[in-house]
């Protein structure tokens, strides 16, 4: 390349290795200390550069990209308090294994607690939140071969085993606009090569012993990626009398006999019922679960094994009774046990898929004579939402009505639950809109969308992006559960109840605004903000704060009832 770019070697060379190792997304934060980043970033063709001015946004966005592609993204910002803004997205990464490239430029080491501008200890601060960190040397003559060693570590550990956020801080002294040409010099690229090990056959003879000993046999996938092959393994699975495989919207897994909506079916059991529905295995994948009502269960009524699958053996024990720690990816390891269990006869499958249909009976009776309220704002999405969206769920109160609905589960679904933080889900759903052709709708609450509204302040949310914004006037969620809803704070503290109309907002940043507000304005305005449109469509929809929780409890009464 012949094109003037930062005269910084050190810049030069991290971004030729970061070009040959496959990146393609940068998301860039202006700033003037991250100056030769910038000018060799946007110099590249190989780049498509992203200027988002909140860090926190902008970490979000690139969340959405990389959560879209599965591929490296790379974040950069000036030095000092930008890098701390990137914090909860790098968390959420983190903990949804998402490859992120964390990149912060910073003063030079002399000038570390020195009183001067823009500058903190900005080495280690993400280490708790990444999965490796490294600072690139600050002389002149730095060594090619040491920056190429580390940013190529970085890049490792950001793919492979587990893919994860890494972070490259890069200390950079004055003059900052300086370009130059600078001799082409070839980077050494270091190829990865990984192995796929198996289960031995001793151990897969030993755990397929223990499944045909089982007739009780209960799978929970969590949030996890849409995956065609786990889904087929688990459909299989789910064919055996012995095996119940419960899902959420996020375990992007739906199947005939597969229970999705655990809480329809898990609020119904009683303590009489608790011996035909508790498991004897208690299979569980990587990847978080929305459900408290299951896990309240599982724990109070343990199995007498629990195996936990994951390909970095994570001793993850959410159940408080974990016996066998499986070191493999879900699928290989089905695949290899399959051969080797069969299905024995068991009633316990049927018992699951009894009262799931006892559920979802009582569910359609009960919205048929509700009035209006959010549970009756998300059935009316839930019926109208066109197939072949993704969706993306805002959390708290939307993630968890979302869990209801039966006709969720045949979309694609994202939420960031690796935290389960409300804070950017907006900016999380504009980066997946943008990098992905296909129509995305973002469910969310008021508190959450209000809170990440900077997540509509760039130039690249595209006509595919659809946002629902179910305004109850505050964090519905605390009317429903015990403690706050009881409390006097409950509505400033809690709740934190408001007033705020969100037509100003949305004509602010150039969006088309929808209002509802009862079921016959709901119906009208789904109807257009699933229509074509050449510009983002904002859809707020206005429910009674004070009766939704008593909505959910007595919704929750109802589906204990007998037929």
């Amino acid at each position: 390349m012949n094109k003037a770019v930062s005269d910084k070697k050190v810049v030069k060379s991290l971004i030729d290795i970061c070009i040959s190792e496959g990146l393609r997304e940068v998301v860039i934060s202006p700033g003037s200390r991250n100056a030769p980043l910038t000018l060799t970033f946007t110099a590249h063709d190989e780049f498509e550069c992203f200027s988002i001015v909140d860090e926190r946004s902008a970490g979000f966005f690139a969340l959405g990209l990389a959560q879209q592609t599965g591929r490296p993204v790379a974040l950069v910002c000036t030095s000092g308090s930008a890098l701390l803004n990137y914090a909860p997205a790098i968390s959420e990464a983190y903990y949804q294994n998402i490859p992120l490239v964390v990149i912060s430029a910073d003063r030079p080491m002399e000038w570390i607690d020195q009183a001067d501008g823009q500058t903190i200890r900005q080495v280690g601060s993400l280490d708790n939140i990444v999965k490796y960190s490294c600072q690139l040397p600050t002389s002149k003559n730095a060594s090619s071969w040491h920056v190429n060693r580390v940013v190529s570590e970085a890049f490792y550990h950001c793919q492979y085993k587990q893919a994860g956020p890494v972070h490259i801080n890069v200390p950079l002294a004055e003059p900052l606009y300086g370009k130059t040409v600078h001799p082409e010099e070839k980077q050494r690229q270091i190829k990865q090569v990984t192995s796929c090990s198996s289960i031995s056959s001793e151990a897969i003879n030993t755990l397929s012993e223990e499944w045909n000993n089982n007739d009780k046999i209960l799978i929970v996938a969590g949030m996890q990626q849409p995956n065609p092959h786990l889904q087929e393994v688990l459909r299989q699975l789910s064919d055996m009398e012995q095996v119940v495989v419960l899902t959420e919207t996020t375990s992007n897994v739906k199947g005939e006999q597969i229970i999705s909506g655990i809480d329809k079916v898990v609020s119904t059991i009683t303590e009489e019922e608790v011996h035909f529905f508790k498991p004897l295995l208690l299979i569980t994948l990587d990847g978080p679960v929305v459900s408290k009502m299951v896990k309240t269960f599982l724990r109070n009524y343990q199995a007498k094994s629990h195996w936990h699958i994951s390909s970095v053996n994570h001793h993850l024990d959410t159940y408080q009774q974990l016996t066998t720690s499986i070191e493999a990816e879900p699928v290989e390891f089905f695949k290899q046990l399959m051969p080797n269990i069969t299905s024995v006869k068991s009633r316990y499958k049927t018992t699951w898929l009894n009262r799931a249909e006892r559920s979802e009976k009582h569910h359609n009776e009960y919205l048929d004579k509700n009035g209006w309220n959010d549970l009756k704002a998300f059935s009316h999405i839930a019926t109208q939402l066109p197939q072949n969206w993704q969706v993306q769920w805002g959390n708290s109160s939307a993630i968890r009505y979302a869990q209801l609905f039966h006709e969720f589960y045949n979309q694609n679904a994202y939420c960031n639950r690796g935290t389960s933080g409300i804070d950017g889900s907006v900016s999380t759903a504009a980066g997946a809109s943008y990098i992905n052709n296909q129509p995305t709708l973002l469910v969310v609450g008021d508190l959450s969308f209000i809170y990440d509204s900077n997540g509509l302040w760039n130039n690249y949310l595209k006509p595919n992006l659809r946002i629902i914004v179910i305004n109850n006037g505050g964090g519905g969620i605390f009317r429903f559960i015990p403690g706050p809803s009881d409390s006097e704070e409950l509505e400033n503290y809690f709740e934190a109840s408001h007033q705020l109309n969100l037509q100003p907002l949305a004509e602010m940043y150039g969006l088309r605004y929808l209002v509802a507000s009862d079921e016959a304005t709901m119906n009208e305005s789904l109807s257009q903000l699933f229509a074509h449109s050449e510009r983002p469509i904002i859809l707020e929809v206005k429910t009674p704060a004070k009766e939704n929780a008593g909505v959910l409890k007595s919704y929750f009464k109802r589906l204990k009832e007998e037929l």
